[in-house]
């Protein structure tokens, strides 16, 4: 049976025949869009359903038989997504069954589709996964299976084709990004010409002629003088109004000249002033902490109160063991009583014996020596529990970390502040260590609250890099917070920008990239 050319699918009585059908309509389609509505509509010409389904893995359900357009926050196409979802697991065609869906999906479907389901994988890239579920009253055959595995195919290759692009269509895209940046061979003649002529000029009128070098010097200096002269002169002579008119005709001269025009722009640019920046990790710290130092070596017994609490002036703070302590007490206490009591012994023998009486003396000092150690150790035991010096807030780590932990002498546990007594903190890079002037403007931005930025004045820089945690070598900045600046909470981090001196725009632009040019090149 012949076939014309403009016959549609459902004119084909031979399945085979239709599948050749789409297939060309599938080669010639010029879009995804219409790739999509082409599978979910027109696979219907080889087997009949009453609803087809295009769902991908990022996407949901992208395309649906009988609409133009897929509402993806419509319910249905939600429970739909999830169900797709669900069967996109599958790497081969199956019929749609209750084994496959949960409860839920039973009886959802039961009310939404036909009984009978087919869902169809379909392999578009490596990346992603796609299937097309078709809906049906009658039951799915194999041979409908295997024409639609077969159209399924055909499709993915046409979509393949349509979404890859091609090296010759690259290579056009980049030379054309090319041309619009490199100049035309016209203009390149044009600039080698005017530099073959200056550099002949340059090379023969000074180059050869190094006589001439004092009256090119001066010429220069003229020339620059009077560029400087000749608005006084105006102003002067003709007065304001002309010097504004003839400072208008030049500007206006050098803007119609087309072809130099925006590299007087990019030269005002460049040496247009900024404030030269600088970024810094930072965070608020205590502006006049008083710092709780552990008086001796032992380990701490307890705590009275927790991180953050408010404490008044001589609170406890915390207590450290006392069990060491109190034993050497009590054993220096009974050295003593022995020590006293040898010293009386000594004495009662020394009134008969003069042997006794030679050893009086360091009877005595030993008896002392025991006394000033047993004050020594009370001394002690009156520091063991160590009160806050002032009201404030107590900011130490969590309890649980420091109890029964052995310290040393001198050993820093918790620091008390002044509620809002805080400043900036920041660590500025060695790579980064510019010219700070004085009372030199610092902005935090914290992570916290990016919005609102914490201002300060830069209080001092310190004198040599200290190493960080991280390894890094970096100066220690301090910012006191400027009048009526509320301060957040203590201990929150962030970025600080450290604004320098004012310095060209061409300056602050190259900055970076000229000092790694130079510590590469040594130059």
């Amino acid at each position: 049976m012949t076939t014309s050319a403009t016959s549609t699918a459902s004119e084909v009585p031979h399945p085979l025949l239709r599948l050749l059908d789409l297939a060309r309509q599938a080669r010639h389609t010029a879009t995804g869009p219409e790739l999509q509505f082409l599978l979910v509509n027109r696979t219907y010409n080889l087997c009949p359903y009453l609803l087809g389904a295009y769902w991908i893995s990022e996407e949901g359900v992208v395309a649906q038989s009988g609409v133009s357009h897929v509402e993806q926050n419509a319910p249905f196409i939600q429970w739909l997504s999830g169900v797709c979802t669900r069967l996109g697991d599958q790497s081969q065609p199956i019929r749609v069954t209750s084994d496959v869906l949960t409860p839920a999906d039973v009886a959802e479907w039961s009310e939404h589709l036909p009984a009978s389901g087919l869902w169809l994988p379909v392999r578009v890239n490596g990346s992603s996964s796609a299937g097309l579920l078709l809906c049906r009253q009658e039951p799915w055959e194999d041979a409908d299976i295997g024409l639609l595995q077969e159209w399924l195919d055909t499709w993915a290759h046409a979509w393949k084709k349509l979404h890859a692009p091609t090296l010759q269509g690259e290579i056009r895209q980049l030379l054309g990004w090319l041309g619009a940046w490199l100049p035309s061979s016209a203009q390149l003649a044009t600039e080698m010409t005017a530099l073959k002529r200056g550099t002949g000029y340059f090379v023969q009128e000074v180059i050869m002629r190094p006589w001439r070098w004092p009256v090119l010097f001066l010429n220069g200096l003229w020339s620059l003088f009077s560029v400087f002269l000749l608005p006084l002169k105006v102003f002067f002579k003709e007065g304001p109004a002309a010097l504004w008119r003839r400072c208008q005709q030049a500007v206006l001269t050098v803007w119609q000249d087309k072809g130099r025009r925006w590299w007087w722009v990019l030269g005002l640019l460049l040496v247009l002033p900024v404030r030269l920046t600088v970024l810094a990790p930072a965070e608020l710290v205590p502006a006049h902490p008083a710092v709780i130092r552990v008086p001796t070596e032992g380990v701490i017994d307890e705590f009275f109160v927790t991180p953050n609490q408010t404490v008044v002036e001589g609170q406890a703070l915390f207590r450290l063991d006392l069990t060491t302590l109190t034993s050497r007490l009590n054993v220096a206490q009974q050295e003593i009583q022995v020590a006293s009591s040898e010293y009386r012994q000594s004495a009662l023998q020394s009134l008969t014996d003069a042997k006794s009486r030679t050893q009086l003396s360091g009877q005595e000092g030993k008896a002392a020596e025991r006394q000033v150690e047993v004050a020594y150790l009370k001394e002690l035991l009156s520091k063991a529990q160590i009160k806050s010096p002032r009201a404030g807030v107590v900011l130490f780590d969590d309890p649980s970390e420091w109890i029964g932990k052995p310290v040393v002498a001198g050993e820093k546990i918790m620091v008390v502040t002044t509620e809002g007594d805080a400043e900036i903190e920041a660590w500025l890079p060695v790579g980064d260590a510019i010219t700070l002037p004085t009372d030199a403007s610092v902005t935090l931005y914290l992570n916290a609250s990016p919005l609102s930025p914490v201002g300060g004045q830069l209080r001092y820089v310190g004198h040599e890099a200290i190493q960080r945690p991280d390894g890094s070598y970096a100066y220690r900045l301090r910012a006191k917070l400027v009048l009526g600046e509320h301060a957040p909470r203590v201990g929150l981090r962030g970025t600080a920008k450290v604004s320098g001196q004012y310095v060209p725009l061409v300056y602050w632009v190259l900055r970076k990239p000229l000092g790694s040019i130079r510590q590469l090149l040594g130059i």
